[in-house]
């Protein structure tokens, strides 16, 4: 039984039959009745490849890992996008879409391009470490959808680009107050990147946290590093060496977190009894670590999930309200105690 069966039996043309298929407002009421009907009778199947080159729709999101040579590599390096690739291919197949995934490097947006133009594609979704602007102008200056994980890969945020937004500072603020809460005063922080703005955004938050409880600011609590595990070594060598250390650290990422609890731990000091450390993240490494490790939990699912259904909404022409922006929450191990406790 095909397509064609049904139109003979329905005594209407092959087109009608397609157009009902396509829930086409072109199809009187009646006829639809009677052709669903029939299809009903004879159990039948619409072929779903077919249907979509009718639609000239894929039902496919290309998912673009954008690298950059001279950093390391999220496929085999990262921590923290494995759990977005998962929620998005998840989220895809749970709507009916498949996702098709594509590395290329930073300076060659060619491969992505080559997919819009092919039609292997519907829409496409960029993750990566760099600042992807001048990707992201190419794909929208050719009429095609693109959307970004991470605000904090582009230099401007526009309505055409669905991307879910992280309130950095209010999250640093909240991770800053519960050590304020805990009874500490020598708080510092380390640093991301200082040409991230979501490291900027977390340091403002911690400042207007300080600046809230009455606690005067100490620029040598303050240790500007990078999201990586090295700065947190660093920064604890630095204060240590200044006779400086303070009794909690704020990290901006969770590798700057677990460089610092491996320095403290070498130096022979207590976490939290020495010094309290809160992470950022919540990698799931953060529960085995010793002390487990009280972090600010992104959640990555919840933004990924909202960025398909966006991306989905925009192919299928279908209205969608903008995404809300999202909130990190405080995740409490072991790693944090009362100031002399």
């Amino acid at each position: 039984m095909d397509i064609f069966d049904i139109a003979r039996i329905a005594g209407v043309s092959r087109k009608t039959v397609q157009r009902v298929l396509n829930d086409s407002e072109q199809v009187k009421p009646e006829t639809r009745d009677r052709i669903r009907k029939i299809m009903e009778e004879h159990h039948y199947q619409p072929n779903v490849s077919a249907r979509r080159l009718v639609k000239k729709k894929t039902h496919t999101i290309g998912l673009f890992i954008i690298q950059d040579p001279s950093k390391y590599r999220i496929y085999s390096d990262d921590l923290f996008y494995s759990v977005v690739i998962g929620a998005m291919i998840n989220a895809c197949s749970e709507r009916g879409y498949n996702m098709l995934v594509n590395m290329t490097d930073l300076n060659d947006a060619s491969p992505v391009l080559k997919l819009y133009r092919e039609k292997s594609i519907d829409a496409g979704i960029i993750i990566s470490w760099s600042n992807v602007q001048s990707i992201v102008d190419q794909i929208t200056s050719a009429g095609f959808f693109v959307g970004v994980f991470d605000q904090n890969n582009v230099s401007r945020r526009t309505s055409s680009v669905p991307m879910p937004v992280l309130l950095n500072e209010e999250s640093a603020m909240e991770a800053t107050n519960h050590f304020i809460g805990l009874g500490h005063q020598e708080i510092g922080i380390v640093t991301g990147d200082e040409d991230n703005p979501a490291a900027m955004e977390r340091l403002s938050g911690y400042q207007k946290a300080m600046e809230a409880a009455g606690i005067p600011l100490n620029q040598e609590y303050i240790y500007k590093g990078k999201f990586i595990e090295e700065s947190g070594r660093d920064a604890i060598n630095h204060w240590m060496g200044q006779g400086s250390l303070p009794t909690a650290i704020v990290c901006s990422n969770d590798r700057i977190a677990f460089g610092a609890l491996k320095a403290i731990n070498k130096a022979n000091l207590n976490v939290p009894d020495d010094v309290s450390l809160i992470g950022f993240d919540n990698l799931l490494l953060t529960e085995y670590t010793s002390p487990a490790l009280t972090t600010m939990h992104v959640p990555r699912v919840e933004m990924a999930v909202a960025l398909v259904e966006r991306m989905i909404q925009r192919i299928e022409v279908r209205p969608y309200e903008k995404m809300s922006p999202f909130q990190a929450t405080l995740v409490k191990r072991d790693s944090c105690s009362q100031k002399n406790k």
